[in-house]
């Protein structure tokens, strides 16, 4: 009987560990897309990667710019499967350009599509907004 449970736990620790090198190593990222629109431009990339299940985790990377002294900031949107949009701003006025990231974790499962689009901020008016682009994971 212990032999049958050293055997049990050496094969259990075995698979544990091939699970976990296999799906650390496991990583996606997007060529840069650019998006624009009236007073804002955003280049961006994604970036995913797994710590429990394949890419559980997802991030975007962006230089954000604010293209028309209009008094307006600009901001990315983005998101992924089903979760909650984020914004990330650029207050710092016309002709500035700055980085910006966030990373999420999908505690469900794993990423399959992320989407992003550049927004000029309009006080008291719809947000001036480009068409989204989606990358699938």
């Amino acid at each position: 009987m212990r032999n049958l449970l050293r055997i049990t736990t050496g094969v259990t620790a075995a698979g544990v560990a091939a699970v976990l090198t296999a799906t650390s190593a496991s990583a996606a990222s997007s060529p840069t897309y650019t998006k624009s629109t009236t007073g804002a431009k955003a280049s961006c990339s994604f970036i995913s990667w797994g710590t429990l299940v394949h890419d559980d985790h997802l991030q975007i990377n962006c230089t954000l710019s604010d293209t028309k002294a209009d008094g307006d900031s600009v901001y990315v949107e983005w998101w992924g499967d089903g979760y909650a949009h984020r914004l990330l701003y650029n207050r710092g006025g016309n002709g500035s350009a700055k980085k910006v990231s966030e990373a999420r974790e999908n505690p469900d499962g794993s990423y399959q599509y992320a989407h992003f689009r550049v927004c000029r901020d309009i006080n008291w008016w719809p947000d001036n907004c480009s068409a989204s682009k989606k990358w699938t994971i």
